[in-house]
């Protein structure tokens, strides 16, 4: 009779589930990350006259004119700043960060108009989903709940 006897010391095991566990109760670094994410994509979106959703239309001429002589040299989509910097920012109402959800957004009052449109105006997109953000904050939330340390790095 042939007999193997094995032994396992899974303390180490059980130690790693439990942080596994922990880290599964608190998503806030992954959330802290995506808004990282989309203050970068929210400025590029600004600078770059809506490139990333497509591009903005442009101004009507008579308005432009009028914008060029009482701001002059703003950019298109920016009087006051008051939207850009709420989009670039991602402070205050209504951006929250808790450990299993998170909400970023704009409270401006005329956001809707330039995200939507009006008979008057044409929609010029403000806030989006940048292009593979769902399956890099997917990637991220994997990599914080196994504790990989690659999680906030580049990627």
């Amino acid at each position: 009779m042939y007999r193997i006897d094995m032994s396992c010391d899974a303390d180490r095991a059980l130690k790693y589930l439990d942080g596994m566990a922990a880290r599964s109760r608190d998503f806030s670094p992954v959330f802290r990350w995506a808004r990282d994410e989309l203050k970068k994509a929210n400025a590029a979106n600004f600078a770059t006259n809506g490139l990333p959703v497509g591009g903005w239309s442009p101004l009507k001429p008579r308005y432009a004119a009028w914008k060029a002589r009482n701001f002059p040299g703003a950019p298109m989509m920016v009087q006051n700043g008051k939207l850009r910097r709420s989009l670039t920012d991602l402070r205050g109402n209504p951006n929250r960060i808790d450990k299993m959800e998170a909400e970023f957004g704009t409270s401006v009052e005329y956001a809707k108009f330039h995200q939507y449109g009006t008979s008057r105006m044409p929609k010029r997109q403000i806030v989006f989903e940048p292009p593979m953000f769902a399956k890099k904050l997917a990637e991220k939330a994997a990599d914080h709940v196994i504790g990989a340390r690659r999680a906030f790095g580049s990627r």
